[in-house]
């Protein structure tokens, strides 16, 4: 143990620093997608808007981009600050005390390593909204059939495929699921299922950002194309992101492309179609395996071989 009050201020203002980086690189991933890329889709009209949203949205990316601007430049100077600090400590330690030079660094690396490692599993799960709920799924399952008998038997389920550097899975997010939800909010027989590939930080951290109130479940490519394929009955079409299922109360798979979020009244009227039926007759189980040709997507959407090689992003 090294017991100088020089060293571990030292040690503590170099060990922040690597959580600085964190945030200046999760801010700047967050700028390109919540500015640069929204205001791609609102001069392209990607979604339609009416003249009164865009001009919601555009508040919103302006007020979006000031905040994030001061935050990446903020911790910036914060860590040049805190770096400047730290070596003016180790080297009034140093004059102080003469030490070896491998004893003080593996202590400084060791308490960067505990730093970085509370900050992801043990202060950011406790962000999490108490309507946000993460589950997993067994290695071996490529049907939801489980998961549904456990934890929506009797609902019907929205189930989005989305990818953690897929951007219009995050538009849809940004912009429109709170939408969605708020529509159904009086409703307890309706429950929406997020199932996600790519990196399993990135993805903690975007479903708590957008407050995406849901089940969510975390698959490697392998299992999430099994998954996909199962609930859109599609053995050999182009994998896209993002996809829309719907499960009936039945636990039958009703649509097997179902509208987005952005599509609002078409994707009400789907719904509203399985909410307000009998809990007779039945559409495809999700025990059976059957093939069938892949509707268009209704609106923009991304091919995950495009998106596979980002997926550790």
């Amino acid at each position: 143990m090294i017991k100088s009050a020089f060293f571990w201020m030292a040690a503590i203002c170099l060990a922040v620093i690597p959580l600085l980086a964190i945030d200046i690189v999760q801010h700047s991933i967050d700028w390109k997608k919540e500015v640069r890329e929204e205001l791609i889709t609102v001069v392209q009209d990607v979604y339609a808007f009416n003249r009164q949203e865009k001009a919601a949205i555009l508040d919103k990316v302006f007020e979006r981009n000031q905040t994030l601007g001061f935050l990446i430049y903020g911790k910036s100077i914060s860590a040049i600050i805190l770096l400047g600090l730290g070596l003016y400590f180790i080297r009034l330690y140093r004059g102080q005390w003469r030490p070896g030079s491998w004893r003080p660094a593996l202590s400084i690396v060791t308490l960067m390593i505990m730093f970085v490692l509370v900050k992801v599993y043990v202060i950011n799960p406790l962000q999490t909204n108490r309507h946000i709920r993460f589950v997993s799924l067994s290695p071996g399952e490529i049907s939801f059939d489980s998961l549904y008998q456990q934890r929506f038997k009797g609902k019907v389920l929205y189930i989005d495929f989305w990818g953690t550097t897929c951007g219009p899975c995050l538009q849809q997010f940004r912009n429109f699921n709170k939408f969605l939800k708020a529509r159904y909010k009086s409703r307890n027989d309706i429950s929406y299922l997020y199932v996600a590939q790519g990196n399993k930080y990135l993805w903690r951290q975007q479903v708590q950002k957008y407050e995406v109130e849901g089940t969510h479940v975390f698959t490697d490519a392998k299992q999430y194309e099994q998954l996909y394929r199962h609930a859109s009955m599609d053995s050999t079409g182009v994998i896209t992101m993002p996809r829309y299922i719907i499960i009936d109360k039945n636990g039958h798979i009703a649509e097997t492309n179902a509208r987005q979020p952005a599509d609002r009244d078409s994707l009400y009227t789907q719904l509203d179609k399985y909410l307000n039926a009998s809990e007779k007759g039945s559409t495809a189980s999700l025990k059976d395996n059957i093939t069938a040709p892949p509707l268009p997507p209704a609106m923009p959407s991304l091919p995950f071989h495009f998106l596979w090689h980002l997926h550790q992003y």
